[in-house]
This record gives C-alpha cells, sequence and structure tokens, in this order.
C-alpha cells in the first residue's frame, strides 16, 4: 500500500513539473490577462511574471529533489545522509521563493499570500530534515552496537 502512494507522489511530482514547464511558456498571456481581468496597472504584471520566474528555478530544482526522495523510499531507503541532503535543497528553494515574493510582494502586496506559507514551509522541511538526521544517527548506532 506504501509504495502505491509514494508512486501516486512522485506522479504527482511529475505533473507539477510539467505544469510548470507549461507555466514558462504561458505566464506572459496568464498575467495580461489577469491583470485585464483585476484592471492591473502594467507595472503590477511586470511584477507578477518577474515573481514566477524568479520562483521557477527553485521550484524545478525542488521538484528534482521531490522525484529523488521519493525514489529513495520507494527503495526502501528512507534514512540516508542523501535524503537529509536533498531535503535541505528542498527547504532552501522553499527560502528562495519566500524571498522572491516577500521582495515582489512590495509591488504586488498579494504575493505575500505565497511568501508567507513558503516560509512556513521551510521551516517544516528544516524540522523534518532534523527529524531524519536524528534516525539516521540512530540507524548508524545501532548497527554498530552488537
Amino acid at each position: 500500500m506504501q509504495n502505491k502512494a509514494v508512486k501516486l507522489s512522485a506522479a504527482a511530482v511529475v505533473l507539477f513539473f510539467l505544469v510548470l514547464l507549461a507555466g514558462m511558456v504561458l505566464a506572459p498571456r496568464v498575467a495580461h490577462l489577469y491583470g485585464a481581468w483585476r484592471a492591473l496597472p502594467q507595472s503590477a504584471i511586470r511584477v507578477l511574471i518577474a515573481a514566477f520566474y524568479g520562483c521557477v528555478v527553485p521550484a524545478m530544482i525542488a521538484m528534482v529533489c521531490l522525484f529523488l526522495l521519493l525514489r529513495n523510499i520507494r527503495l526502501e531507503r528512507p534514512f540516508l545522509e542523501e535524503n537529509s541532503r536533498l531535503m535541505a535543497i528542498i527547504s532552501w528553494c522553499c527560502a528562495a521563493v519566500a524571498v522572491v515574493t516577500l521582495v515582489s510582494c512590495f509591488w504586488y502586496m498579494p504575493l505575500l499570500f505565497v511568501s508567507a506559507p513558503m516560509a512556513f514551509i521551510f521551516l517544516i522541511v528544516r524540522v523534518v530534515r532534523n527529524c531524519f538526521i536524528a534516525a539516521i544517527q540512530l540507524k548508524e548506532e545501532n548497527r554498530l552496537t552488537i
């Protein structure tokens, strides 16, 4: 059953990655449509586009790391140093998105609704990573015990 959940999560990661790729192509058009619908000034539309493109690279890096993490879990290797490193990369990607959107919210305030949750996710992933590091150390200690 767990293997199904991991496969489903990996499929969701791949789907989100594809949506992100499509978003890279469609972002300007979607931002202009949104700007017209909300009667936003051109400067706000430019900020939205810049914020999106500023977040794409960290999001893609995080997606790749999530996929690798899920692969290790599927292979029943959850407590590896590599996994804690992957979680660290994911957390810093969340922090990068939080910073980009926080800076952008000076020009378009609703981006604060992206920045705050991303900062919170950064903290959650760091705590989970610390738990994984403790589990890795415990596993290594138990392995060395006779």
